[in-house]
């Protein structure tokens, strides 16, 4: 009979043990559980790059759009300037250095882009906007709106379409350009005549001058119209 109440106790000892670990065992992993949700939460500050440097920027989007990116973090003003005419509104911007994300208030249309710094060497950054988007970053120059000098894509046109009438080319031919995606602020300039190309340059946006199709040194600066 006392063998049967040991017996009938230790069972009983053994079901509260497993019990005590079961729930012991559940405690431990919504707690771990807890920390994984608290470490993932997004927007922490290890996520975060360093701010992206004042001055300007070449802005090169997944679908081929180019622009000139200005920032000037002492006034949180950042302009985003078309290279073919010129063309941007200086407008203001927040920084959340926690997230590295630039809310960006556009001047002209009161929209708000987003830009959340991925990466950023201080001469190259990637960012990412609000549709998950990768922009590539080049760093041009530390000058602001005002003191950089260039001439947009529209200009390097029309001189180079009067070089190219200069030397015996004929009215017949449309120019484009378009700024080449690496940084060094050079742009190459088509001339195209029933969808032949007839003329190219690659010429330094900042100075005008630059080589044609034939490797040969040419300077279209005299043709400009700036004053």
């Amino acid at each position: 009979m006392k063998a049967e109440i040991r017996k009938i106790i230790a069972m009983i000892l053994l079901v509260v043990f497993c019990a005590t670990a079961a729930i012991t065992g559940i405690a431990v992993s919504a707690a771990s559980h807890t920390n994984a949700a608290s470490t993932a939460t997004p927007d922490k500050a290890d996520n975060a790059k360093p701010a992206l440097k004042d001055g300007v920027w070449q802005a090169v989007y997944e679908d081929g759009k180019q622009e000139l990116f200005f920032l000037n973090s002492e006034e949180s003003s950042f302009s985003l300037i078309d290279p073919e005419y010129g063309i941007g509104v200086p407008s203001r911007y927040e920084y959340d250095s926690s997230t590295g994300i630039y809310k960006m208030q556009i001047a002209y249309d009161g929209n708000e882009e987003r830009w959340r710094v991925i990466d950023n060497s201080d001469s190259a950054a990637t960012v990412s906007n609000a549709q998950g988007d990768l922009i590539t970053l080049y760093y041009l120059s530390n000058d602001t709106s005002d003191s950089f000098k260039y001439f947009t894509l529209y200009e390097l046109c029309e001189m180079a379409k009067a070089d190219y009438k200069a030397n015996g080319g004929n009215d017949n031919v449309v120019f484009s350009g378009k700024m080449i995606a690496d940084g060094s602020l050079f742009a190459k300039i088509t001339g195209e005549n029933d969808g032949k190309t007839v003329a190219a340059y690659i010429i330094d946006m900042s100075t005008a001058t630059g080589t044609d199709g034939d490797n040969n040194r040419v300077d279209l600066s005299g043709y400009s119209v700036k004053q």
